[in-house]
Formats: C-alpha cells, structure tokens, sequence
C-alpha cells in the first residue's frame, strides 16, 4: 500500500495536525515526523498554499548557468512522461522548472511550484525541496507524508546540489502524481544533482586555474605583495608573507572580498605601516571568479581611489610614517588595530591643529572619533558643529572667523558633500582665515565626494584626510562596542549578552555600523527588560529567521544599502525607499526577503 492510500498515514497525518503527537512510528518514517515537528514549529498551515514570490531572484546566476545543459539533457529524455524537474537555489527558491505541457504542467502551477516561488519548508511544510534543504540530504516525500493538504496529491525527491569545497548550493527535485512514485525518482534526482556539480566542478576549476595564472603574472611584474582570492581560497606571494603582518593581510583579503568585479578598481586602506593602494584585477576578465590585489604604498591621501575628496593633488597624507597602533581615543570602544591607528592619527591631527577630512559609511563614528580627540587633546577649546544639510550652513561657516576670533577651537562640518556652491566658498574662507588654534574637520559621509559637488575641490585644501573602517572589517570591535553601549543605553541594569547573542552580533556584517548596534541593542533591551540579552532577543536582520546560506556579494551590497537607508532615514521606509529609488512595494518585497523588520525605527 503506497503512501498517498495508506489509512495508518492518514490517520497518523491526521492525529499529529490535531495534537501535535506521532503514535504510529512505524508508519510514519522518522524524517518525515522531524520535517512535520519544523514545519508546525514555523506555523506552516495545512489547509492552506500561501508561499512568497519573489521575481528578483537570481534566475541567470551560475547555479542556473551550469544547470541549463544538465537540464535540456534531462528534459529530452523524460519527454513524453509527466515528471517535472526543479531546481531551486539554497533557500528554496525556484529557479527553473521543466515540465511537458499537459494535466501536470496545470497542476504545479495551480500549486505555485514555478519559478519565483519559495518551497523552503517554513513556507511549505514537508517536500521534496524544503525538506532536502534542511536535512542537506536526499529527500523522498509521497502523498500524505506532505505537510500541507494541498500537495498530498504529488510525489517529491529531492537532492542537494553542492559546490566544489561543498557549499550547499541548491536543490534538484523531481516531481510527479503520487500515484507514480518509484524509487526511480530518488536515483533520477541524486544523479541530475551530481551532473550538476560535476558542471560546476569544471568551470570552478577552469576559474581558479585564471585566478591562479592571473595571482603568477602579477608577482612576477610587481615589487610588492599580492594576493588572489577566489570561492575556496586566499593566496598570497612571498613579499606579502615579508613586509604584511597576519592583520594586514586579513585586512586586504576582506576588501577583496568585497570588491565589485565590474573591471579592474582601485581603493586606498590604512595598513599599520601606513596608507597604500589596492588594485584590484578580476580573473577571468569576462566571467570573474576571482581578484587578484597588488598592494601599493602610498605618499598620497587615504581616501578611497575614484572621484576623490578632493581635486589636483588633495588632501595630503600626514608627514612621517602613520602613528604607531597606541590605546583607542579615550570613552570609545574598540580594540582592532585599524580602530588604534584611526585613534593615533586623529590624536596626531588634533595636537598640531591640521584641517582633516574624515571619510566613512553611515554611523561608524566618525563625529564621535573627532568628538572624542578633542575631548583628549584640547579640552579646553571651544567645539562648534555645523551641520551641511541645513540652510543656515553657509551663513554659519562664513561667520565662524569672526565669531570666534583668537578663542581656540575644533569645528566640525558634518556631511560636508551636502554643501552647496555659497558654503564651499564659505568653507573655503574658514580655511583662509581662521587662526591656527582652530583645528577644522570636515566629515564626508561614504568613500568620496564626487567631482560634480560644490565642495570637491575645497577638500583637496586640508591637509590631510583618512576613512574610518566599516565595522565589518574589524569585527573583532564588536563586543566591546557593545559592552559600552549596554552600560549606556542601560545604566541601572547589569546586563550581558549570552554567548550565543553575542555570537551572532559579532557574525553580523552591520551595514548600518555602530549606529545599527546601538539601533539593535536598544530594541533588544525593550524585548528583555531583565536579565540577559539572548539570541532570540535579538532583531531579525541580526538573526534571519530561516537563513541557510551566505548572501551573494550583490545580495550582500542590496541588503547593506537597504539597511544604511533606513538608518539614515530613521526608519522611514517612504524616505529610504525614495534615497534607494526603488518603489516602497519592491521595498517591502526586499525587506521580507533579507528578513529586515523595524530597521533604524
């Protein structure tokens, strides 16, 4: 008696959709009860089909690229029979489906089992993709060993598809009319995943073999270190190993990382000897899988390479070697050497009175980090923001000369690139003619400013510049960033974090950089008024609920904008959405897909 006509299932179906228990548990196979506990566990409803859409998958990516042959191969020799084959990427997506016209292609779609749809098992319920997905094993479900009432007419298998290194990938599924299951299905499955693989076994290693040649004609034309990186490793040549410290190179390897292969690109970090160039090449030119990074001293501006901050020569890099790595600025957390140089070289600034522009994303601290020098190093001065965004800006920066006349003091222009063309003049008067005890800071909010603004050119006139680091380059920032913060957003409490909240906080990327910490930790103590911060206090764009694979470096890029959005707007998603330029329906689409919920409110 087969599983869709087998009374003992129903009734053990029927029975566990009432209270929850399995009395039967030799009818029932242990990977199916497992697979019902989950999905009643995620609120999956069995009377009812309501999965996600989501037309903004990744329908051209590599997984489909290296599919496709294995595919029309496939398809053309089960033509005739109704069986479809579907692939969906490693969150149970359906990229691709193939199924003859006819009463099953009808069928799959009034079940929404087409490209677009999720079939992870926390909207599904128990399936041949979902429960292949989560068990990262083969998965045979018949009838009404389904979850859901709906699909108990179908029959699934489905087997993971894994990349070389063995990164689950996604799921290849075979499906047809329960009343046609045969083990067949399971081997057809297992064996269409491992053509898969093979595929992309051999444009992996045709990719890591053009990274690798890429990685030898660069140290064999350069002076100085170079590393390569690709899916499943990081090199580096000898000079590298000599003159970069194990920090040093961790650092470059993470900018690699989050270099955008779209041709060759240049970034300028501050490594612990000093500024240098990256340049980065990606391998193979036309279908990178790779970048392979020369590192360049510098005698020029830390700014990021592009536009610049400013024109001509631009800010110039500070005389001497970079400051050696002392104590973070005092009242700010922070351990990782990229924060203790930062540290030293606005300590240096503000003791000789340079003008310095201070680049950096949304909410990594960098009115704090200049707030903070001035505080330890001229307490006595006077501290004046201007804000760029406001009208009275430039009124307020042609002022300042003569309102503060011989008094010493730090200003500092927050989003400087907001300034229009009367205060960039403004700007520009403040530099000529303030005395030499104002130490002027101006505060760049991203990379560069472009060449199009007002201010571009005034900024090439400090005397220095330096980008403070992304909070996801230096993670190991994290706990004490948050150990300061809990003991200021909750003075009367002792309150910690678990370890596995704080194993999670210190895995997150942080888009939004402190600022989004302090935002999380805030909505985390709301949700524990007592006690410890656990895990499942914590926000769902910390922990993404049914999260089950690395986010690709575009996935990664769209979710990190989304959050900074959101931040920078307050949470207002109609402002967010208009900063973003997408419509607030793809807005809202995106947030449920990177599981977001309440960001910067």
């Amino acid at each position: 008696m087969d599983a869709m006509t087998d009374p003992a299932l129903d009734r053990a179906r029927e029975r566990f959709l009432g209270d929850g228990t399995v009395d039967e548990r030799g009818v029932v196979r242990p990977e199916i009860v497992q697979s019902w506990e989950r999905s009643r566990r995620a609120g999956v409803d069995a009377d009812h089909l309501a999965l996600p859409y989501d037309p903004d998958l990744d329908f051209e990516g590599s997984l489909v690229h290296c599919a496709r042959p294995v595919l029309d191969d496939l398809t053309e020799r089960l033509s005739g029979m109704a069986v479809a084959v579907v692939l969906s990427d490693a969150e149970g997506n359906v990229l691709d489906r193939r199924v003859g016209e006819g009463e099953l292609r009808r069928r799959l779609d009034a079940i929404q089992l087409a490209p677009g749809f999720s079939y992870a098992e926390e909207f599904a319920g128990t399936n041949g993709v979902g429960t292949a997905l989560e068990g990262a094993a083969n998965a045979m479900v018949i009838g009404a060993e389904h979850f859901t009432d709906r699909l108990r007419s179908f029959a699934c298998a489905g087997a993971p598809v894994h990349r070389p290194g063995g990164a689950l990938v996604g799921i290849l599924d075979v499906t047809c009319l329960a009343a046609e299951a045969n083990d067949i299905m399971r081997f057809l499955a297992a064996q269409t995943a491992k053509d898969i693989e093979e595929v992309l076994r051999e444009r992996g290693s045709a990719g890591a073999r053009a990274v690798m040649a890429a990685f030898r004609a660069a140290s064999v034309r350069a002076r100085g270190p170079v590393l390569a990186l690709a899916e499943d490793f990081v090199i580096a040549n000898r000079a590298a190993h000599e003159t970069l410290d194990a920090a040093d190179r961790d650092q470059v390897a993470r900018h690699a990382a989050e270099f955008r292969p779209n041709g060759p690109g240049e970034e300028r970090v501050l490594l612990s000897d000093g500024p240098v160039r990256l340049l980065f090449t990606p391998a193979p030119a036309h279908r990178p899988a790779g970048v392979v990074v020369e590192v360049v001293p510098s005698t020029s501006t830390l700014r990021l390479a592009g536009s610049g901050v400013g024109g001509g020569a631009g800010p110039r890099a500070y005389s001497g070697p970079a400051p050696a790595p002392a104590r973070p600025l005092a009242g700010l957390a922070g351990t990782s050497r990229s924060w203790r140089t930062t540290s030293a070289v606005l300590r240096a600034a503000a003791g000789a009175v340079r003008s310095t522009v201070v680049l950096g994303e949304t909410g990594v601290g960098k009115a704090a980090a200049v707030r903070a020098a001035h505080r330890e190093v001229r307490p006595a001065a006077r501290f004046v923001v201007v804000d760029a965004e406001t009208e009275e800006a430039p009124g307020e920066l042609a002022a300042l000369p003569g309102a503060l006349g011989t008094d010493a003091a730090t200003v500092v222009v927050r989003r400087v690139e907001a300034l229009d063309a009367a205060g960039a003049a403004a700007l520009a008067g403040l530099l000529d003619h303030a005395t030499p005890n104002v130490w002027v800071t101006a505060l760049v909010t991203g990379a560069a400013v472009g060449e199009g603004r007002a201010v571009h050119d005034v900024l090439g006139r400090f005397s220095g510049s330096l980008t403070i680091e992304p909070l996801r380059r230096r993670p190991e920032d994290v706990a004490p960033l948050v150990e300061a913060l809990l003991a200021r957003l909750a003075p009367g409490r002792r309150v910690r974090c678990t370890p596995e909240a704080m194993a999670l906080l210190g895995g997150a990327r942080w888009p939004g950089n402190a600022a989004q910490v302090e935002d999380v930790l805030r909505r985390a103590l709301v949700a524990r008024p007592a006690g410890d911060l656990e895990a499942a206090d914590l926000p769902a764009e910390v922990a993404v609920h049914g999260t089950r694979r690395r986010l690709t470096p575009l996935e990664t890029a769209e979710r990190d904008l989304i959050v900074g959005a959101l931040i920078e707007a307050r949470g207002n998603r109609v402002k967010a959405a208009a900063a973003l330029g997408m419509g607030r329906a793809t807005l809202y689409r995106r947030l449920r897909a990177f599981g977001l919920t309440d960001v910067g409110r």
